[in-house]
């Protein structure tokens, strides 16, 4: 077992604890495991149908089924967790880790949303990816974070700008309609009948 992996399993015993702390604007601003209390199930489900834009699946979703994803999807799940982002005692938004790479000791964020707009001043998520980071590198000794990003999420590639990732890729998808929505699948674009809908970006700062 690396040794990523036994911290994210130490991690996870640590449910109602405080992980990352630090303060923005004289404020205290927290990192705390996911949860699945009524609050955090409705507060998850209502960010997600407010910024379904910038999620790589659409779909109608509700209580019932946000609580099994959490309770079936990220809380056992030995590669991935799931973080709350608190700032002055509020939920606000969440970002989480996936994705983790032996072979280069990389490791993806994952789930970055700021659901709620009006409880933090300007430059709160640039504070938040940076200690984030930080903590990534010094607690779960990684070598490089990653990240993907729709290319077209400006205000978000600026924020990761300011903490220092760099884009190093681009891959081109198409929307695939489903039942109740739709998910971005990527695709080759092998000719000129193939056209790409959308863009993501991979973004990444190393150690």
């Amino acid at each position: 077992m690396s040794f990523y992996h036994k911290q994210i399993k130490k991690l996870k015993t640590q449910k109602s604890q405080d992980i990352i702390i630090s303060t923005f604007k004289n404020k205290k601003v927290v990192l705390r495991l996911v949860d699945d209390s009524d609050e955090t199930i409705h507060l998850l489900l209502k960010w997600r149908k407010k910024f379904w834009n910038w999620f790589d699946t659409k779909f109608e979703g509700s209580n019932e089924e946000t609580k099994k994803w959490i309770n079936k999807k990220i809380l056992p799940n030995k590669e991935r967790i799931l973080f709350l982002i608190i700032y002055d005692g509020t939920k606000i938004g969440h970002i989480g880790l996936d994705c983790y790479n032996k072979k280069d000791n990389s490791i993806h964020i994952t789930d970055v949303l700021r659901g709620e707009r009006g409880f933090a001043p300007p430059g709160f998520m640039v504070h938040v990816i940076k200690i984030y980071n930080k903590w990534i590198f010094k607690n779960l000794k990684i070598s490089k974070i990653k990240l993907r990003v729709f290319s077209d999420a400006f205000r978000a590639i600026n924020c990761y700008e300011r903490c220092g990732m760099i884009t190093v890729n681009s891959i081109p998808h198409k929307r695939i309609f489903t039942k109740d929505g739709w998910k971005w699948v990527k695709t080759k674009l092998k000719s000129d009948d193939v056209y790409a809908e959308r863009y993501f970006n991979i973004m990444e700062i190393s150690k």
